[in-house]
């Protein structure tokens, strides 16, 4: 199974600026520095933690 690694890692990224800029919560911006340290295994794991659906990243 090929998955866009950079789009999801953007898409969680984004997710966690907003948590951070829109809702105040400070936790999100520290782990957007963790999903850019993230390998591949690790970003799924953590993708699967804040149930992302992973199948919208699968490269056809």
């Amino acid at each position: 199974m090929n998955i866009d690694f950079e789009e999801l890692r953007d898409d969680m990224k984004e997710e966690c600026y907003g948590a951070y800029f829109g809702g105040g919560f400070g936790g999100a911006l520290i782990e957007s520095f963790d999903i850019d340290a993230a390998s591949e295994s690790e970003l799924l794991d953590m993708a699967r933690e804040k149930n992302i659906d992973i199948r919208k990243y699968i490269i056809p």
